[in-house]
């Protein structure tokens, strides 16, 4: 899908303390082989901060950089991974609260780790289908400190960390420019990511199993029957992946050359990370490797801290094009392609 005049005016990450991968281990959190064959070097641990508490301070961070007051807003949607807080809820509501009292509408996504770059493109097509509306903010937030999650060993992939983080779209230029937004599910799938053939009741539960299969790789310890079917999951995921960003990037009007950079899944393995940008001509060192690593995998955050990442440490240009991926649970895919028109005056705040 074109995005035609639809632009981001602010971004926002909030982003805990990082417990050094390697002390992990010493302290007996994380297995020293996975440390050894995953590759990360930390992950991001936010205590006893809410992940609706990390989202608002990152909207708020995205809302002054913008210098558009949340009143202005017309949209609100928040996306996460984990359970948010007390069951039944309204997590989107809290945020909202804490950023304006007008009454606008305010959803909550779940697509797994996709759910922030997915929730773009709703909020894209919210905005260009009525004149009168200008601005939506997207938060993205999640604390895996839970007895749902093992942090250092729910991932086949690796690390799970906590992280905050808000896109704040308008209608009126900003610093950069979104040319184009696509998304798509690989549904035959999803029996993969089931621990039963009906779901528990114990939904929490379920998670840490789910999760183990999220972002698949090698498995060695699975039997036959596994292997094969992770093997298809993988194979679906990434056809659709490639299939998706290929057509974001022409939509956009521009060639595969044209991309400078890429905000994709942290991940701590190269090869990993090869595995998303080969198919489509692009290098890992264009995109996140070393950052990500050191962060831990920030289930929906990924895609946002990275882009925040670049435009703060002054890694891209005026005239720079970076593409965004994300998948979640193997089943749900959305890439972007964003174009920097000029730097903020919030560039460099992060060297």
């Amino acid at each position: 899908m074109k995005t035609p005049d639809l632009y981001i005016a602010g971004l926002g990450a909030y982003v805990p303390d990082i417990l050094d991968a390697g002390k992990a281990v010493e302290s007996g959190l994380y297995d020293a082989d996975d440390h050894e064959h995953q590759g990360w070097t930390g992950a991001a641990v936010a205590g006893d901060m809410t992940a609706p508490d990390m989202a608002v301070r990152a909207a708020r961070q995205a809302s002054e950089r913008a210098g558009l007051h949340p009143h202005d807003l017309d949209l609100h949607i928040h996306a996460c991974l984990h359970r948010q807080g007390p069951g039944a809820w309204s997590a989107q509501h809290y945020i909202l609260r804490h950023l304006t009292d007008r009454d606008i509408p305010a959803y909550q996504v779940s697509q797994g780790c996709n759910g922030l770059l997915g929730s773009i493109e709703l909020a894209a097509c919210y905005l260009q289908a009525v004149p009168e509306r200008k601005a939506a903010l997207v938060t993205g937030a999640d604390n895996l400190g839970s007895p749902h999650f093992n942090r250092w060993a729910s991932l086949e992939n690796g690390l799970l960390a906590d992280a905050g983080s808000a896109v704040l779209l308008t209608k009126q230029p900003g610093f950069a420019g979104i040319l184009s937004i696509n998304s798509g599910s690989t549904a035959e799938v999803e029996e993969q990511f089931r621990e039963e053939e009906f779901p528990p009741v114990n939904v929490g539960a379920t998670a840490t199993a789910a999760l183990a299969t999220t972002h698949v790789g090698d498995r060695p310890e699975a039997d036959r029957a596994t292997e094969e079917s992770v093997a298809e999951a993988v194979r679906r995921q990434g056809e659709l992946r490639t299939e998706l960003a290929l057509r974001t990037i022409a939509e956009a009007d521009l060639d595969v050359d044209d991309i400078t950079r890429v905000a994709h899944i942290f991940t701590g393995r190269k090869s990993y990370l090869k595995g998303i940008l080969d198919p489509l001509g692009l290098s890992p060192e264009q995109g996140l490797f070393e950052f990500g690593r050191g962060v831990g995998h920030m289930t929906v955050n990924d895609q946002v801290v990275g882009l925040n990442h670049l435009v703060e440490t002054g890694q891209v240009a005026p005239g720079d094009h970076v593409l965004m991926v994300a998948h979640g649970a193997g089943v749900s895919i959305s890439c972007a392609v964003v174009r920097i028109d000029h730097l903020p005056a919030w560039a460099r705040e992060g060297t």
